[in-house]
């Protein structure tokens, strides 16, 4: 999870991701709205960028954002306005959270374990912090299949994208990472999403409790 992000990168990225929002909803909405139907008041989202992801939160959800790239602070406070979010923005990393043992009932998640430096330290940080039958809720682009066509372009370009997106990786097997992890209970779908970005069409997505 890039913690302070390149000056020239950081900010056209965050741009990029803005004007992204719409088509972004239209591929990955009705995922999310599933995904977090019934979450609590009070939620922790890892990197929410801009915050796409704010539009499916009730209004007047407290959201703790755990957002360590400041280039994208702006907008995402704009967007916590604009969908009527109560704001806590925190910039520290995803290894590390900066909150207490067993404090929160829901972390969300989407995109992002793509770009952490520890993706298990990661997932130890977030059971830490779920509280007992506490809910993890992801959604992400992960490696494809071994010796496929498609394995074979992430890898190809897999250098430039990473420089470019700011430390996400292609070609992670994120559903190992997150069986390997030890959750009480991994609910898991693998399947491909079609989109404008080839290289990411195999995701996942689900819920994991403590």
């Amino acid at each position: 999870m890039n913690t302070k992000g390149n000056p020239v990168r950081g900010r056209i990225n965050a741009y990029f991701f803005k004007i992204m929002e719409g088509y972004m909803h239209r591929k990955y909405g009705k995922t999310k709205k599933d995904l977090f139907d019934s979450l609590p008041e009070v939620v922790v989202e890892l990197g929410p960028g801009v915050g796409p992801n704010l539009r499916y939160y009730k209004k007047g959800t407290k959201l703790i954002a755990i957002e360590p790239n400041p280039h994208m602070h702006v907008l995402l406070r704009r967007n916590a306005e604009y969908y009527g979010i109560e704001l806590d923005l925190r910039v520290s990393g995803a290894e590390v959270l900066d909150l207490p043992d067993s404090s929160v009932e829901a972390i969300v998640c989407t995109l992002v374990l793509c770009t952490v430096n520890d993706p298990l330290k990661t997932l130890s940080e977030i059971k830490r912090v779920l509280k007992p039958g506490g809910v993890f809720a992801f959604l992400e682009h992960v490696a494809a299949e071994e010796k496929s066509a498609l394995a074979f372009l992430q890898k190809k370009i897999h250098r430039f994208w990473h420089w470019f997106f700011e430390g996400c990786n292609l070609n992670r097997d994120t559903a190992k990472t997150l069986e390997e992890a030890g959750f009480r209970t991994l609910v898991l779908d693998k399947y491909s999403m079609n989109t404008i970005f080839l290289p990411i069409v195999p995701h996942i997505s689900g819920k994991a409790f403590r």
